[in-house]
């Protein structure tokens, strides 16, 4: 009997690394999109994502009574992050101030994806290993 030929393939997930000085602090940052998830990693030095948070981007996800966000012109709010999207941290996350900052930062890439693509229903997943947080 022959021996199975192995041959490398590409993880099937499309991927984006970064990195950069954020503060003082190599910040790393790992993008994967599946077909229903949008996992984002943002780690400082050599920490490890410590705190999980989920957001639902899809507006019936949410609340079904709610119908969603409406667009408006008022560009003053635009930085702000969307009042429809509730994030709820999955793992870690102990210590208040940082589930507080970890779920901000969450609703506001949400927001950030939203903006781009309004249509965008993939839950987001975000993991947190920072320094000083």
């Amino acid at each position: 009997m022959a021996a199975p030929t192995i041959e490398p393939s590409p993880f099937p997930a499309a991927s984006k690394t970064a990195s950069g000085i954020v503060d003082g602090l190599h910040t790393n940052l790992s993008l994967m999109s599946f077909s229903d998830k949008i996992l984002l990693t943002i780690t400082s030095l050599s920490a490890t994502p410590a705190h999980w948070i989920h957001v639902p981007l899809a507006a019936n996800a949410t609340d079904p009574m709610n119908p969603g966000h409406f667009p408006s012109h008022d560009t003053a709010n635009d930085l702000l992050p969307m009042t429809h999207l509730t994030a709820t941290t999955v793992l870690g996350g102990t210590k208040r101030d940082e589930e507080v900052f970890g779920q901000t930062l969450a609703t506001t890439i949400g927001s950030a994806i939203l903006m781009q693509r309004s249509g965008e229903e993939r839950m987001l997943v975000v993991g947190l290993g920072l320094k000083g947080v």
